[in-house]
């Protein structure tokens, strides 16, 4: 579990991210969610705590463009002990890590390859189960053993050519009569390992072949899977789609090509929760989603965050990232605890932040006044806070009048004409109420439009808090007028 995120630094867009009392302490929780624009840093913080794992390449190549230092990082862990990436490799690596991503979606919905016990392939522990994959370790410890003991005997025969010491050729003989029957036996246990992997895997296989269609149900009914092979060094499963069966190796029907991007991305989690279901330390392991519903429409949705926030309540620590504001903002809503975190770019780096996600998918006259109501009862704590507050003005304004006086104004009218209507409007007119507060929504309307982004050097003009403490005060109380 990652207890904390001290700094990232010279990581892709993180050039000089350090965590901080004043922004964000860099405590996670048991159950994180953490929103992100397309291109703000996403993939790789997530590719980040993947290469925990081992994988030091992922983020190796990722350092950022033009930084000459070497990529640091910094965590710590739930024992209170520090994770550091520095240049090339971890400190230390965690394995209990699983993560669902775009490079597990492109690396697994289309075949399942086991390849040789010594390099596996992607899915060998997902196929044969952690009881097979441990009889893998074993048979691999002991080809490495009997191969070690035929380059013995090779050793011995060359000693052998070497001496005409009678007594020696004697001796060395023995020994390479001993490591034969060593190999010999080392052999049949080889076999009876080899049959019992096929044993377990193809038991292993069908279970998880079911917990796969469980899911499928939910997320696809027209995709099943029929039953799952060992061909060669591959395993290769039979799919169902709609009232048409495919296998995942045929030439003749390319499933990367007939299943849609929702097909693959639900096929994909379908194998990956599926996996986890089956687990039976799940709550000492945590958990990363990196845009689990790419492709999804609502109903796929709907279900997904269900399962995720079942799984967040059995893993040790769960950790979802989505560019999709209002999947993350539902997901949070159904979670107990939820850490919200939002990444942002600014001042030249990528940084991860607490993220107000109630407040950001407001919309319209109601988020601008909560806006302003916030920077009155707790201030501002940047520039940019201060922009957004300025910001919300006029709009706030404009928006009471088009609900108010909405056979009056129409979407186009802005605040300058809808003050040109209060003032030449006729004594009998629902505007000409309005005229004793005209001086105070000309003066708001000035001083914000020195702030809106159709003045080029609006960004250039400094704000006072006080100052502008003063027009939010004066633009609530005339938005209680309209």
């Amino acid at each position: 579990m990652i207890h904390k995120i001290v700094h990232i630094k010279n990581l892709g867009r993180y050039k000089q991210f350090v965590s901080s009392n004043e922004n964000w302490d860099g405590v996670l929780s048991k159950v994180n969610a953490i929103y992100a624009d397309n291109g703000s840093g996403k993939t790789t913080f997530t590719q980040l705590i993947k290469s925990l794992k081992g994988d030091f390449q992922r983020i190796v190549k990722r350092r950022s463009f033009g930084v000459n230092e070497k990529i640091d990082v910094l965590l710590i862990d739930d024992n209170h002990k520090q994770l550091k990436f520095t240049g090339s490799k971890w400190n230390k690596t965690i394995n209990d890590i699983e993560v669902f991503d775009t490079y597990y979606i492109d690396s697994n919905v289309y075949l399942i390859t086991l390849g040789n016990l010594d390099k596996r392939g992607t899915f060998f522990e997902i196929v044969v189960g952690d009881k097979g994959a441990k009889i893998a370790d074993e048979i691999i410890r002991l080809r490495g053993l009997r191969k070690k003991k035929s380059q013995q005997r090779r050793n011995y025969k060359y000693a052998i050519k070497k001496t005409e010491d009678e007594q020696k050729i004697k001796d060395l003989n023995s020994k390479i009569e001993k490591s034969q029957n060593d190999s010999a036996e080392i052999t049949k246990e080889l076999k009876k390992l080899d049959n019992s992997l096929v044993t377990v895997a193809e038991k292993f296989g069908r279970t998880y072949l079911d917990k796969i269609n469980e899911y499928l149900k939910l997320f696809n009914p027209n995709i099943q899977l029929t039953k799952l092979n060992k061909k060669g060094s591959r395993f290769v499963y039979y799919i169902k789609i709609k009232e048409f069966d495919v296998r995942s190796d045929s030439e003749s029907i390319s499933l990367r090509h007939t299943l849609s991007e929702g097909d693959k991305s639900s096929l994909a989690l379908a194998f990956f929760l599926a996996r986890l279901k089956i687990q039976e330390n799940l709550d000492k392991k945590t958990i990363i989603f990196d845009d689990p519903i790419s492709s999804f429409d609502s109903s796929r949705r709907s279900v997904t965050i269900n399962q995720l926030v079942s799984l967040s309540k059995r893993c040790k620590q769960f950790i979802l990232l989505s560019h999709d504001i209002n999947f993350v903002k539902d997901f949070i809503s159904r979670s107990e605890n939820c850490k919200s975190l939002k990444i942002v770019y600014k001042n030249s780096t990528s940084a991860i932040i607490p993220h107000n996600i109630e407040l950001e998918t407001m919309t319209g006259i109601y988020k601008d006044l909560t806006v302003m109501h916030n920077f009155l009862e707790k201030g501002e704590t940047s520039e940019f806070d201060k922009r957004e507050v300025v910001r919300c003005i006029r709009p706030s304004v404009e928006g009471m009048f088009r609900l108010k006086y909405f056979t009056i104004f129409k979407s186009d009218d802005w605040l300058g004409d809808m003050l040109k209507s209060i003032r030449e409007s006729e004594q009998n007119e629902p505007l000409n109420k309005l005229q004793p507060i005209l001086d105070d929504l000309s003066d708001i309307n000035d001083y914000s439009k020195s702030y809106h982004h159709s003045n080029p050097n609006y960004l250039e003009i400094p704000l006072n808090s006080e100052e502008l403490r003063n027009y939010v005060n004066r633009t609530i109380d005339l938005i209680q007028k309209i």
